[in-house]
């Protein structure tokens, strides 16, 4: 059950990569080829971006909740869900500001801005050109729609789901694992998660603190998600006799280095921080596909020709509670960052 949580948010990810081409949008996402590598690269990268860039942010959440260390082989087992809000200013972007070479909007889309994944169900018409054997041609095709999240879920955002395990390993330091194995994704793709992170209690390397009645630590976390994707075209084959596979191979990786604080009072654990992220993500499309097909064989055909590279980062602040029954606890926090993000988590602890 847990497994099947951390795989259904995680595949999320894969939603903005390329599972969206077994969606609503899938044969308009793939039409973006037509425009050619560099076009192709830039229209999809700044469709996809909000929905990456809000689960890149999502992988850091739910690291810690106290600043307090575990002794020495004790440990705690926590499921945590990172909900991100993705701000309405990401429902849009504007292809005219992309630097495009071949391609534009149709004169039927006057004021300029198209859907991103998460904005509404618009239809919108791009027209290209791409030089061919045969000359010129123009072509006139259909983008992706957005999935109007906010219309569908009410709110606009993504959630992560994570399960994490802390032990305490040596001197008041807690090394983190959060794990997910390979997983099968649809017909053909596959993902997989893997994270480590340490924190280390740093009042007891400060003289006059030690006898202060909270706890002080810093933390060190990474994630990374990575996995492929399906991306055979019936509208875009590879060229007769090519047998290299259609495919989108991606990659998340997300960067914490947080300072946090923690007060027990009573059953409660009060606990807060200031920190950075720091996320690189990347995408590419490999296999080759004929983008267009003239008459004695004069076929154009792009071979990897899609590359994404997303990089982003910011300051956080977060502020929280832990509820703590015996071994038990429930935790909730909200992170304030570029994307911000409320969690909340269930797990037990010893020691």
């Amino acid at each position: 059950m847990i497994r099947s949580w951390i795989v259904t948010g995680v595949l999320l990810t894969i939603s903005g990569f390329g599972g969206l081409l077994n969606a609503q949008s899938a044969g308009d996402l793939v039409n973006f080829l037509q425009t050619g590598e560099e076009d192709a690269s830039k229209l999809t990268s700044a469709y996809i971006n909000p929905l990456v860039e809000g689960l890149s942010y999502g992988m850091n959440g739910g690291w810690y909740t106290t600043a307090k260390a575990h002794k020495t082989l004790g440990f705690d087992l926590s499921v945590s869900l990172n909900g991100v809000f993705i701000p309405s200013s990401q429902r849009y972007f504007e292809p005219g500001k992309l630097g495009l070479n071949n391609t534009q909007l149709s004169p039927n889309d006057p004021d300029g801005k198209v859907p991103t994944v998460i904005g509404p169900e618009e239809s919108t018409t791009y027209e290209t050109v791409i030089q061919t054997p045969d000359g010129p041609q123009r072509f006139t095709f259909d983008g992706p729609e957005g999935l109007d999240m906010k219309k569908r879920f009410k709110v606009q955002g993504v959630v992560t789901p994570m399960i994490q395990i802390g032990v305490g390993i040596y001197k008041s330091t807690d090394l983190k694992i959060r794990f997910a194995p390979e997983t099968k994704v649809g017909d053909d793709g596959r993902v997989k998660m893997i994270g480590f992170g340490l924190m280390h209690d740093i009042k007891q390397h400060i003289p006059g603190l030690k006898i202060m009645p909270f706890d002080l630590s810093v933390l060190i976390g990474y994630t990374k998600v990575s996995g492929d994707v399906n991306m055979e075209s019936a509208a875009f084959p590879p060229p007769a006799g090519n047998t290299d596979a259609q495919r989108m191979p991606f990659e998340l990786n997300g960067w914490l280095v947080q300072a946090l604080i923690s007060k027990k009072l009573s059953m409660f654990t009060f606990y807060g921080g200031v920190g950075y992220n720091a996320i690189k993500s990347n995408a590419h499309v490999k296999g080759s596909y004929v983008i267009y097909s003239g008459p004695n064989g004069s076929d154009v055909t792009l071979t990897d020709p899609v590359n994404l590279d997303f990089k982003n980062k910011s300051f956080r602040l977060n502020g929280g509670f832990r509820f703590n029954l015996a071994a038990f606890f429930i935790n909730a926090e909200y992170i304030w960052q570029e994307y911000s993000t409320a969690t909340l988590g269930l797990g037990l602890t010893f020691r």
